[in-house]
């Protein structure tokens, strides 16, 4: 009975311990500010990256099922020759 009691009042502290952590974060956190457009001009130099990564990505899931499909196209039509060779013995 007495571990009972330990362990709860454990996990009591625990909760309190945690809660006045994250209420003192929230109280003295320190502002995050956006930036405007007008502090920052170069907004589409820095888009440049993402926009070749785009590309790259695209391009490689683009070929990837282009080579797929025409695989599987390949395959269908061998196995119709197969069946038509079988049929006509």
């Amino acid at each position: 009975m007495n571990n009972i009691k330990i362990k709860k009042y454990f996990w009591r502290v625990i909760l309190i311990v945690n809660s006045v952590i994250i209420s003192l974060n929230i109280i003295f956190a320190n502002p995050v500010l956006a930036k405007t457009l007008e502090e920052n001009p170069a907004k589409g130099k820095e888009m440049i990256p993402f926009y070749w990564m785009i590309l790259i990505v695209g391009s490689c899931i683009a070929v990837t099922l282009s080579y797929v499909s025409w695989r599987k196209y390949k395959g269908e039509q061998q196995r119709k020759k197969k069946n038509k060779d079988k049929s006509v013995d």
